[in-house]
């Protein structure tokens, strides 16, 4: 399966970006810029997306490279939920959230957060 892709989820289009285990690198980077192209090919106001970042590592320049992402998505995103925070990656998405001015629903599992998008 690929790690960032649009998927059909009992009947909504929902854009699974799956960076569960990451650590920093050039991976990331170029998962961070497909789905950047993806989301920014879509109508402003209508991607629904779940952010799977479970059993992820990060760094500074991590942080600095989602807090980007998330500032330049805004328009295009209608509800973003995050998967798998915890510890350190709870403060990180604190500080990408302040940073973006966007507020992230956060859920145990890919599960419940992609029932919660279909639900909208």
């Amino acid at each position: 399966m690929e790690r960032v892709q649009f998927v059909t989820y009992k009947g909504k289009k929902i854009l699974v970006e799956d960076f569960s285990n990451l650590n920093p690198g050039s991976e990331f980077t170029v998962l961070i810029k497909k789905a950047q192209g993806m989301i920014a090919a879509e109508p402003q106001g209508s991607v629904l997306a779940v952010f799977d970042a479970s059993g992820c590592s990060f760094n500074s320049e991590m942080l600095h490279e989602m807090k980007e992402f998330t500032k330049a998505n805004t328009p295009f995103i209608k509800k973003a939920t995050v998967v798998g925070m915890n510890g350190l990656l709870q403060v990180a998405l604190s500080a990408v959230s302040k940073f973006s001015g966007r507020d992230f629903i956060t859920f145990k599992t890919r599960e419940e957060a992609m029932d919660f998008l279909a639900g909208l």
